[in-house]
Parts: C-alpha cells; sequence; structure tokens
C-alpha cells in the first residue's frame, strides 16, 4: 500500500478549490484528476459536460464491470470559521483541510487504485459534480451512460462502517385556504396555518405506516408562511381576524417505494378536505427514491472488512442523509456499498479533517474487496 502516495494525492486534492460560486466550481479538480489518470492508468477516459466547464469524468474499459468505484468531486461552500480551507496541514492522525472527509479522502483513495490496477477492465471510475448542490453531474451521467456493474462502491465518509441504503427525500410545497373570521368568534372560521400544522402532522402519522426495521419515514416541516388572502393576492395579517391562508415547504425523508408523488398528492388532498380547507396548489421541486442492499449480499465484503482489521459494523439508514448513488441503482442495477473513512460528523463543518488511518484503512479494504471479487 503506497501510503506516501495516497496522502500526497490526498493533499493536493485538498488544496484545489472545488465549492460552487460565481469564480470556483470543480474544474480544476477535474483537471487535475483527468491528468493523473491519463498518467498512471490505461483507462479509457471521457469528460462528460454538465455545465460550462463543469464535467463528469468517466474512466473504464467494460460497461459491465464487476466493480464501479465512484465518487462526487464538488465540497460545501467554506466557512467563515475555517483557518485554512486550501492549505491543508496535519496535527496527528488528523488531515485538516475543506472536503477532507467529505469526500476528497474517497477520491484520493480511487486515484490509487486507478494507479495500481490500471490495466484491469473489472473496475470503472466515475466522478461527479455537483452532488453537494442540485446532483446535475448525476443526473446527467445516467442520461448517456448505461452501466451493468456487480457492485458499485460510493466511498463517501462512513467511518469505516457499512451503509447498505438510504432514504429517499422529496421537498414540496402547498397552499391552502381556510376561513377568516372575527378572532373573538374563532370557531366561526377555519384557521389555514394552524390547519397546516395539523395537516402535516396526520401526513407523518400517516407515512409511518410504512416504516420498518430498516428505516422510518420522516416529514419536516420546513418554511411556513400565512395570513389574510387578499384579492390583490397579497398577504396579510391582523391579530383580531383568524387568517384564512398558509403556505408551506415539507420534506419528507422516504424509506419505502410505496411513498409516491401520486401517493402524497392524494393523501394532501383528502386531509385537506378532512380539516375543511381547500387546497390551492401543490407542486414538488424534486422527488429521489430510496435505495437498499440486503445485507446476505454484502457477506464477501463483510468478511473481507473483517479480515482488514476493521470492525464490520453497519450504518443505520435513518440516521443516513441521501446518496446519489441510489440514482444509479434505479437505472443500471447491482448492489450498492457507501464505505469510506472518517469522523463523518466533520462532513459540511468548520475545519474539516479527515482521520488518516481511517484513509489508509478503507484503501485496504477496498484493494482486498478488488481481490476477492477477482477484479485485479
Amino acid at each position: 500500500m503506497q501510503t506516501n502516495s495516497l496522502q500526497k494525492n490526498l493533499i493536493d486534492l485538498v488544496n484545489i478549490p472545488s465549492y460552487i460560486s460565481p469564480n470556483t466550481d470543480e474544474s480544476l479538480l477535474a483537471e487535475f484528476i483527468v491528468k493523473y489518470l491519463k498518467k498512471y492508468s490505461n483507462l479509457k477516459i471521457e469528460t462528460q459536460q454538465v455545465a460550462r466547464k463543469r464535467v463528469n469524468i468517466i474512466a473504464y474499459n467494460d460497461l459491465s464491470p464487476k466493480i464501479i468505484l465512484f465518487g462526487h468531486m464538488d465540497t460545501v461552500p467554506p466557512k467563515v470559521e475555517t483557518k485554512k480551507p486550501f492549505s491543508s496541514f496535519e496535527e496527528g492522525n488528523k488531515l485538516f483541510g475543506l472536503g477532507a472527509v467529505d469526500m476528497k479522502a474517497g477520491i484520493a483513495v480511487m486515484l490509487e487504485i486507478a494507479k495500481k490496477y490500471k490495466t484491469s477492465s473489472s473496475i470503472a471510475y466515475i466522478f461527479t459534480v455537483d452532488e453537494e448542490y442540485e446532483f446535475k453531474g448525476a443526473y446527467k451521467l445516467i442520461e448517456k451512460y448505461n452501466f451493468k456493474p456487480k457492485f458499485v462502491v460510493n466511498l463517501e465518509p462512513t467511518n469505516l462502517k457499512i451503509l447498505n441504503g438510504c432514504r429517499g427525500v422529496t421537498e414540496f410545497s402547498f397552499e391552502v385556504q381556510g376561513k377568516s373570521c372575527h378572532a373573538g368568534i374563532k370557531n366561526s372560521g377555519v384557521n389555514a396555518i394552524e390547519k397546516t400544522v395539523e395537516l402535516c402532522n396526520l401526513l407523518q402519522q400517516d407515512i409511518s405506516k410504512f416504516d420498518s426495521a430498516v428505516a422510518v419515514n420522516s416529514l419536516n416541516l420546513a418554511y411556513l408562511n400565512g395570513g389574510i388572502l387578499k384579492e390583490s393576492k397579497e398577504v396579510s395579517y391582523s391579530g383580531n381576524v383568524v387568517p384564512n391562508y398558509a403556505k408551506c415547504v415539507s420534506e419528507i425523508r422516504l424509506a419505502k417505494s410505496e411513498i409516491t408523488v401520486k401517493y402524497i398528492e392524494k393523501k394532501v388532498k383528502e386531509l385537506a378536505k378532512k380539516l375543511n380547507i381547500k387546497l390551492l396548489s401543490i407542486n414538488f421541486k424534486f422527488f429521489l427514491g430510496s435505495m437498499y442492499t440486503p445485507k446476505e449480499k454484502l457477506q464477501d465484503f463483510e468478511n473481507v472488512v473483517t479480515k482488514s482489521g476493521v470492525i464490520c459494523d453497519y450504518l443505520q439508514i435513518s440516521t443516513a442523509g441521501y446518496y446519489e448513488v441510489q440514482m444509479l441503482q434505479e437505472k443500471w442495477g447491482g448492489d450498492i456499498i457507501v464505505f469510506g473513512p472518517g469522523p463523518v460528523s466533520m462532513a459540511h463543518c468548520a475545519n474539516e479533517y479527515v482521520e488518516i488511518d481511517t484513509v489508509k484503512k478503507t484503501l485496504k479494504v477496498i484493494e482486498n474487496f478488488i481481490k476477492k471479487e477477482g477484479a485485479e
């Protein structure tokens, strides 16, 4: 295991800004990765334009590889508290810098694997843009490519634990109209704001019937605004008037495929009618499904983790976020594994860091898994 090379690549990657702003994106990082792959591998390397200079990188020799190693190149923006976001530095076992754990450490592992197994046609490598923002890279990727992998390993940070799925996520907004009246005779009206909160609580109760031992469905009421809707469509308020209008934005973390756009639309309409409010509109910003690979399909990977000197454990799906690798499984099939270094708790934080020993252990596990699958 070429530790010095691994750490050098990680330092170089962290020192290249790849957050999204008017003057910054993933393009310089993509140039670095392409140059590295051309120098050290015998792969077919393609860049796929996503927006302006922002490109996905797809490196492969076979559209049906045993393993796809997958990661994203972008990071969240730097925090004001961060000391040196693009001048990585080490303190003991920690390497600091923006994106160190999420997920430039994973990219460093991918580059090291590509260098070591440069003649393998059984491994493909995909690097996307925009994962931390709107998933533009993943959407573009599945428009063109149709890989048929046995496994896709996403090297996001997991504290060296296996994550075998993720909940889906949808964000939607709706507007309702109640009935205004004098606040002194409140029960003669229908308070649209209060009824909206009640509707969201009832919707949470309904989707909870789809909960399982694997994951739960959870609704977050993220935004609520209401008052008196005037003929001019302006919204105002008065303390002595029951509000007749409300608009909310909600997000649902989806554990089960039974909860679809149509299901949510139907249920919101039913609940609005039950609560005596009129549903004026309902709009979905996005809807991304869930992902799951049964543990019995991952026994070989579990054994590899243990034999690599790492305690084999799983992250709880209900405590994890959405992973864009879900789109790949939905389109391409295959079994999905999310596995990477830590601490995952430092992702998106000020003064982000990765524990260097976990990066080395991630590399060891992936190398041993490649050997187990005969993908050298």
